[in-house]
């Protein structure tokens, strides 16, 4: 066998050389752990627990304000109610740390509770009923305070579970309100807008209301109905004054005071000029002025005006009550309903001409009108579908409103309030004095190997070779004996023993004071059906 390696043989017998390490050191420190774990003041702890409890309406139907998750809205509290006045007022009203005000700090009492202050969730497999698969969530949570004193972990205890209660109901109040208020000053500001838009679409129609683009079509159509009106009034016109003409050449030939014994008439010179005046007007529009019969005629013209014109001076005017010649009178009367409706339609066709020049003004102006109109339309029709957008969210946040107020949303509730502590949870003495244990064994063997190590005694080829520097010649190997193999057994036998009965006793304290053997099987299981 190589000496540079030990044997179990060899460890024992170094713990055998070194034994008096051992006993000395290992009740010394086993004794001083045992005097500190029953020196630690015993700390009680209170909890409450508080059932998260979801909304009563279907969601469907009315949708909370509050979107934040149950975890993010614990948490938020607890930063609400772990401040450092609240602490102080806590600390102040149930005369928490009495002792430890005068040599300790605010920052340092205040980190003190804050540490002694535990919020720890509960949570459960449940069936997501909009997917169909199981999911963790939290169902409940517990709020606990640590002190010394059980009277006063009891009574913080049940002040942080009300601050709780208290806070949510009131952060969820306050949410669902300035969700409220700010629809509803948005609201207000949006309708002011479609106000004035309103207003300036009115003023916009106003003005320009006889050529906004619905309005398109109608203009045409009166612009189509006028000109055909013109049209049959200029039709109307051109028969009238056809009509007038010819009466004018009958009534021409007529003497409206003198009648012939024949039934002839005897023309008069104002007659014969009238007939020649429309001869002549006929005339023109088939020969020109150089033509001698328009020649002719307008000598005749000249000297029947002459004539007219000195028997004006001797005659008076010409009144129809005096004609004596009832066809004349008939004719006459007829011309003159002719020229005042003539004289009518021309008015007319004049005031239509107007009015059309004024509707196609009105078309031309149409499409520069649509564009700026349609701007202020479809500004219009943007806010005001935005304004009821926000119109419809508020009403949304009212009845979120109504349901936070009267706890029908998700609600926090109390089902197991903090009761007096009977039992310490810290600290845990048996697990102090069982770590104490392991550690005053472990730091007996590690001095004894600590000396075995640091002693110059030579035991070894190594030994050797570091005092001399050299390397030996030859090596005499160990002869055992018979015996010797028979204490190798033996000790391999009681190192085996002693090694189950410690893991033994190792699985007995994790068992009593750290988990149940039960616990961890059932969370092996779990581990390995989620695989």
């Amino acid at each position: 066998m190589d000496e540079t390696e030990k044997s179990l043989l060899d460890y024992l017998e170094i713990l055998r050389r070194r034994k008096l390490y051992i006993i000395i050191t290992f009740p010394v420190l086993l004794a001083i752990s045992a005097a500190i774990t029953f020196m630690l003041p015993p700390i009680y702890q209170s909890e409450g627990v508080i059932l998260i409890e979801s909304q009563e309406i279907p969601r469907d139907l009315v949708r909370s304000t509050v979107t934040s998750y149950a975890e993010q809205q614990i948490q938020v509290i607890k930063q609400r109610i772990l401040t450092t006045s609240r602490i102080l007022e806590t600390v102040d009203k149930y005369d928490v740390y009495a002792d430890e005000r005068e040599s300790h700090t605010i920052s340092l009492l205040v980190e003190k509770f804050r540490s002694n202050v535990q919020i720890s969730m509960i949570n459960a497999n449940v069936i997501d009923p909009t997917r169909g698969r199981a999911q963790r969530a939290s169902i409940a949570f517990k709020v606990s305070f640590m002190d010394e004193s059980p009277q006063v972990a009891q009574k913080v205890a049940n002040e942080l579970v009300t601050l709780f209660l208290d806070e949510n109901i009131k952060t969820r109040t306050s949410k669902a309100a300035e969700t409220l208020g700010f629809l509803t000053d948005e609201a207000d500001k949006i309708q002011k807008t479609v106000q004035e838009l309103e207003g300036k679409i009115a003023g916009f129609k106003l003005e320009y209301g006889d050529s906004l683009p619905e309005l398109l079509q109608f203009n045409l159509s009166m612009i189509n109905s006028l000109e055909e009106k013109i049209r049959a009034y200029q039709t109307d016109s051109v028969r009238l004054g056809d009509q007038i003409h010819f009466l004018s050449l009958e009534l021409a030939s007529m003497d409206p005071y003198v009648a012939s014994s024949d039934g002839v008439n005897t023309l008069s010179a104002p007659v014969r000029l009238a007939q020649f005046r429309n001869e002549l007007s006929s005339m023109k529009n088939k020969y020109s002025e150089s033509h001698p019969d328009i020649k002719r005629i307008t000598r005749e013209i000249a000297a029947l005006e002459k004539q007219v014109a000195a028997d004006a001076l001797f005659q008076p005017e010409e009144n129809i009550d005096e004609i004596s010649n009832p066809l004349y009178r008939q004719i006459k009367i007829k011309i003159d309903v002719s020229e005042k409706e003539l004289a009518r339609l021309k008015k007319s066709r004049k005031n239509m001409e107007i009015e059309v020049a004024d509707y196609n003004q009105r078309v031309l102006r149409t499409h520069e009108v649509k564009r700026s109109y349609d701007d202020l339309t479809r500004d219009y029709e943007n806010t005001k579908k935005k304004y009821q957008e926000l119109r419809a969210k508020q009403l949304e946040a009212d009845v979120a409103q109504n349901l936070e107020s009267e706890n029908k949303a998700e609600s926090f509730t109390l089902i197991e309030p903090p009761l007096r502590p009977t039992e310490a949870v810290k600290p845990n003495r048996p697990k102090l004095l069982m770590m104490g244990l392991f550690l005053a064994g472990a730091a007996s063997f590690g001095l004894a190997f600590l000396a075995e190590m640091l002693d110059p005694s030579i035991r070894s080829v190594k030994d050797v070779t570091r005092i001399t520097g050299r390397e030996p010649l030859a090596i005499i190997p160990m002869m055992l004996t018979a015996n010797d193999y028979k204490k190798i057994n033996k000790a391999r036998k009681t190192l085996i023993t002693i090694s189950v009965v410690l893991a033994f006793i190792a699985v007995v304290i994790g068992h009593y004071f750290f988990m149940s053997l039960d616990i961890v099987w059932f969370k092996l299981l779990t581990k390995i059906n989620m695989l």
